[in-house]
């Protein structure tokens, strides 16, 4: 019985050591999760200003695409009422479609622009009715190709702009 005040002496100071650094981590543990909240809020805010920029940048290029798409689709459309109105003019005679050139002998069935016109002698040829459609057909497809391409290249250097 003698050791009885000393265990007990023991206890408490054990407890209190305990308590101590009970008291002690949980400073340590509350002052980490502030320092990370901290760090969340930051990381937070920094995506959110991102997301924002990336949004923005999103919006501007598809408003850019919206207009290249309708300039060159109204380009398009000009381009095919010219074609047609010119190839209404060629098949009603108001305007004739010739080739600049000699016609060789082998090729008789091609009429000449002039009645004096000879074989070989630099007059124009006027195309028949098949070589001209086939002339506007690929007249049609070279413009709308270019004119895609155009579009094309157009959008591809609104997509390498910065935007801040």
């Amino acid at each position: 019985m003698k050791a009885l005040p000393y265990i007990g002496i023991a206890a408490v100071a054990a407890l209190l050591a305990w308590t101590l650094e009970h008291n002690r981590m949980s400073a340590e543990l509350a002052a980490v999760r502030l320092e990370n909240a901290e760090v969340l809020r930051r990381l937070a805010e920094d995506n959110a200003d991102e997301l924002e920029r990336v949004t923005r940048r999103a919006d501007l290029l598809q408003q850019q695409v919206a207009d290249i798409d309708a300039h060159y689709t109204q380009e398009m459309i000009d381009e095919k009422v010219k074609a047609d109105a010119l190839r209404d003019a060629v098949d009603a005679g108001n305007k004739r479609l010739l080739i600049l050139g000699k016609r060789p002998a082998s090729c008789p069935a091609v009429p000449t622009a002039t009645d004096g016109a000879s074989v070989g002698d630099g007059a124009t040829i006027e195309l028949s009715s098949v070589a001209r459609r086939a002339y506007f057909n690929l007249r049609s497809g070279l413009t709308s190709d270019t004119n895609k391409l155009l579009a094309c290249q157009a959008i591809l250097a609104a997509g390498t702009q910065r935007v801040d």
